[in-house]
């Protein structure tokens, strides 16, 4: 199942570069440069986690922003490509397409793979070359040319000479554009200099520079320049070439990979998940089940519907009834993914205590909801289910229990305490979880499945992955602006 982690880094620098004069519009990422959100689990001191549904740690991600944290040359040494790749590629999440014996590879195996299949997705800028050389300027911009970013910035309250702030952290952003939706779609409105030529109804925006991350985009008081309508959604679309110096650093890719928006929009381009619907489901249940070779010989050369009667016949023989009376074009609800997976309680040890105060252990529930948990542990010769508690204010250095936290993406966490107020596990105890799995968070799509049916069959899911189309595909602006500026 392909994995990765969306993470946001707390910037250091403070440098602001568009792609001409007058076009300022850089969509603002969600993630201000300092900001640590109170909801995100701080991982190192520098960074927060935000992953979704089957998102494990990016550990490429993790180690290169702790060497940006330390400081010193590190931060202005050029990255090799094999460690863009790594990073790349987790963010991509083509572990889908890596083999299980990658942990076993060289460097340079590694490298070969994972330019091969970058290659498949059209990125060929890597394919044989040394992974120990600097990542350049051009070999960055190549990667990220294709995808334009997409970036919700609010919406319109309906008052004059309304402002956007936006913010972007040191990069340079080229071929930015605007989109107001007013009821009818998102159009494309014309950027000005100002508003001295523009009538009430001109559907024109203007963009500002001020100083350090604070761009703007203004818009008109229905004299010059039209206000859009009360509600009206607003989004920009851009595409970034990194940050103005000629040396691609780590710390700069670790800014970029770990951006929301950049990581939305890559994924987006090259590795998308399509929405489950009912005949998704039914394919992937057939195969965590292994019951392929229960269908009859030939019926893949029937219609669609006709596949789809089958498998959920047979499905319905096995105790699966959800389909029944459904289209196979239907969405998948989450009370049906619960019915499934109810019969299916995930039963794992999750670590072993290493006699320390305050210890943390990760579920692993796939940033799906939980529900009837329980946690064992192993001090002698028998597991013994500890109590779940809020937190330890009122437990003693020997009361068995143990508190659970949630994380941004939906991830687990069991607590224990320090000796003082709550009991240290025994070192070396193992620790044992069972819980049931309700649904992700998010939107149902096919990858939240693939990762839950994974853990839950005694094999993983076999996947036969046919991406949906691309993404809404933008009008193009009419004045242009292709190349990024080097200066303000």
């Amino acid at each position: 199942m392909k994995k990765i982690q969306m993470l946001s880094v707390v910037s250091v620098i403070c440098t602001f570069v568009i792609a001409s004069v007058v076009y300022a519009e850089v969509p603002d990422t969600k993630v201000l440069a300092g900001v640590c959100k109170s909801n995100c689990r701080a991982n190192e001191g520098v960074i927060c986690l935000e992953r979704g549904p089957c998102e494990p740690a990016n550990d490429m991600l993790e180690e290169a922003a702790r060497d940006c944290r330390k400081g010193g040359p590190a931060m202005y040494e050029p990255v090799t490509k094999l460690t863009f790749l790594d990073i790349y590629s987790q963010v991509l999440r083509l572990d889908r397409d890596l083999p299980g014996v990658i942990s076993q590879l060289s460097d340079e195996q590694r490298y070969e793979l994972e330019s091969r299949l970058l290659a498949e997705k059209g990125i060929d800028t890597f394919m044989g070359t040394n992974p120990n050389d600097p990542l350049t300027r051009k070999e960055l911009k190549a990667t990220l040319s294709s995808v334009t970013i997409e970036d919700d910035l609010g919406v319109s309250t309906g008052l004059a000479s309304q402002v956007f702030n936006l913010h972007n952290e040191k990069l340079v952003v080229y071929d930015p554009v605007l989109y107001v939706d007013e009821g009818n779609g998102y159009e494309l409105w014309d950027k000005r200099e100002n508003y001295s030529q523009s009538l009430g109804g001109d559907k024109h925006y203007t963009p500002k520079l001020d100083n350090c991350n604070n761009a703007r985009i203004v818009f008109g008081d229905n004299k010059n320049g039209r206000i859009p309508a009360i509600g009206a959604r607003i989004k920009a679309g851009y595409k970034v070439m990194g940050r103005q110096d000629d040396t691609v650093t780590k710390c700069e890719i670790v800014m970029l990979l770990s951006n929301p928006a950049i990581t939305k929009s890559l994924k987006d381009q090259y590795n998308p998940a399509r929405p489950l619907t009912k005949t998704n489901f039914a394919d992937l249940l057939i195969n965590s089940m292994h019951l392929q070779n229960q269908l009859p010989q030939g019926y893949a050369n029937l219609s669609l519907q006709e596949q789809y009667l089958l498998k959920t016949s047979l499905l319905y023989k096995k105790g699966i009834s959800v389909f029944t009376g459904t289209n196979p074009s239907d969405m998948l609800t989450r009370e049906e993914l619960a019915r499934v997976l109810y019969t299916h309680p995930v039963t794992e040890i999750i670590g072993v205590s290493n006699g320390m105060a305050n210890q943390r252990f990760e579920l692993n529930n796939a940033g799906f909801s939980i529900y009837d948990l329980h946690a064992y542990v192993n001090e002698g010769q028998k597991d013994e289910e500890w109590a779940r508690k809020n937190n330890f204010q009122e437990s003693s250095s020997m009361s068995k229990d143990y508190a659970v936290k949630l994380d941004a993406g939906n991830y687990a966490s069991l607590y224990f305490g320090d000796d003082k107020n709550g009991k240290i596990p025994d070192a070396n105890s193992p620790i044992k979880v069972s819980y049931r799995l309700y649904s992700p968070v998010t939107l149902l799509t096919e990858d939240d499945i693939i990762c839950v049916l994974g853990k839950l069959a005694p094999v993983p899911v076999a996947e036969a992955y046919e991406p949906p189309p691309p993404p809404f595909d933008y009008t193009p602006p009419t004045d242009g602006f292709d190349e990024p500026a080097t200066q303000i």
